[in-house]
């Protein structure tokens, strides 16, 4: 009996041996030494992240989702290296990498996934093919996914071709009232933007009026947690316009208690306004100014080696109706 007592707790050793030794074997092997790719293809059964590097109950005072195609590893590295660093681990900031994977050809999704293994920072929506035809159904479902699986005050949305001043934002943000938080919709607004017509800015589905809604222009703009729950939680009812951030205007029209902060220091507009100092995002940077910009901050304290301007910016004046909004005339506005 003694005997038989012994060889049963063996046997359970030995298997429990045996489970725990193929754990630690998969978890020491690196995506570049796996042979066979499918064992990365086939999570993609299970939505939305391949790892769920964030903790719910961590408070992140800002998540920062940054809207890339998937072959743009370059510029998502250029990111990592420069203005996500503008903040230490102390700031309480989290930040994803937004891309959709449905029909990606085999060997761009190993890639992405490679790149997801090394940094964690990915968030992959497999039900979206990335597109700019997709590009409001990639931020909707985004805002879906955080609003259930990430603890934080803002988002910021932005582009992969922006220049974020994260150190400047997120100071900005502690210095905003309590009675703004809550409903707080910061960026560069525009109310006179006539509706597109051709081009893939052409809205096919607009019919509210010969303007677009006051909206936060897409280059850069940062909603409180309120807003994000909104739009999650009515993403089933919501009309999906051709642009994205025509479309957050549009949901967000008939909202109650929204703080829309309009600030000329977002320069987020289709073309970068030039080079301030006092800027907090910067559109339309390539790789090597983001890079530059980076180094000149680090070495000056100055994002600009000089200042320079495009074209006059404005101060909205929402005393006036939308379609007067914004009269560019004063060069003193950054």
């Amino acid at each position: 009996m003694f005997l038989l007592f012994k060889r049963k707790i063996v046997i359970i050793s030995s298997f429990v041996s045996f489970i725990i030794g193929c754990t630690v074997t998969i978890s020491l092997i690196g995506v570049e030494n796996c042979s066979e790719k499918r064992i990365f293809l086939d999570s993609y059964k299970y939505p939305l992240t391949f790892y769920r590097s964030s903790n719910k109950f961590d408070k992140n005072i800002i998540l920062i989702l940054i809207l890339t195609s998937p072959k743009n590893v370059n510029r998502r590295n250029t990111i990592r290296e420069t203005w996500l660093n503008l903040c230490n681990s102390t700031c309480n900031v989290k930040h994803y990498f937004v891309i959709g994977i449905r029909n990606l050809h085999e060997e761009t999704l190993y890639a992405v996934q490679a790149e997801q293994f090394r940094h964690r920072d990915l968030l992959l929506l497999p039900n979206i093919v990335d597109s700019y035809a997709n590009l409001t159904q990639k931020v909707l479902e985004s805002y879906v996914w955080i609003d259930k699986s990430v603890n934080f005050e803002f988002v910021l949305k932005c582009d992969d071709d922006s220049f974020i001043r994260l150190d400047k934002v997120i100071s900005e943000l502690q210095l905003i009232p309590a009675s703004q938080r809550s409903g707080l919709y910061w960026g560069f607004f525009n109310g006179r933007a006539q509706v597109k017509q051709n081009g893939k800015w052409k809205e096919r589905e607009w019919f509210l009026c010969d303007y677009y809604l006051p909206y936060a222009m897409g280059g850069g703009y940062v909603l409180s947690r309120k807003l994000v729950h909104f739009i999650a939680s009515n993403a089933e009812y919501l009309r999906l316009y051709n642009s994205e951030d025509v479309s957050v205007g549009v949901w967000l029209a008939a909202v109650s208690n929204v703080h829309r902060l309009h600030d000329p220091r977002f320069d987020t507009e289709f073309m970068s306004r030039g080079c301030s100092n006092r800027y907090l995002v910067t559109h339309k940077q390539d790789d090597q100014a983001m890079s530059v910009m980076f180094s000149t901050l680090k070495q000056t304290g100055n994002l600009c080696v000089n200042e320079y301007k495009n074209r006059q910016s404005y101060i909205y004046n929402w005393n006036v109706p939308p379609s007067k909004c914004c009269i560019r005339s004063d060069s003193d506005i950054p």
